[in-house]
């Protein structure tokens, strides 16, 4: 399967089918896309930011789309359906450390 990064204009990434990647703090989720998307994390992904937004073209033998990735940190209070393009969410990612419980009863609190 080929990657690329496509447009990253954030209005437009909003229209597009949605890829939702979710997990605590330093669980890895920004090393997943970066080797998923092929590009540098520090460049890509605002650390700072408490949603991050990509986009990216999957480009197989039989397809092409164009695809939105989500990246958001669990914490007290997120909720998923602040997003402004929850409805459009095709898949969810959960990353997770699986030495850590805490993640385990933080989500299914």
């Amino acid at each position: 399967m080929d990657s690329t990064e496509s447009q990253t204009d954030p209005v437009s990434l909003e229209n597009r089918p949605g890829i939702f990647i979710i997990g605590s703090s330093t669980v890895g989720k920004r090393t997943l896309l970066s080797r998923l998307l092929s590009v540098d994390s520090e460049d890509a992904f605002d650390s700072a930011s408490e949603v991050n937004i990509h986009g990216w073209t999957i480009n197989t033998k039989y397809y092409t789309a164009d695809v939105a990735v989500w990246m958001a940190h669990l914490h007290d209070g997120f909720s998923v359906e602040n997003l402004p393009a929850f409805q459009r969410m095709t898949a969810l990612v959960m990353v997770f450390d699986m030495n850590d419980v805490s993640f385990f009863t933080f989500i299914f609190l």
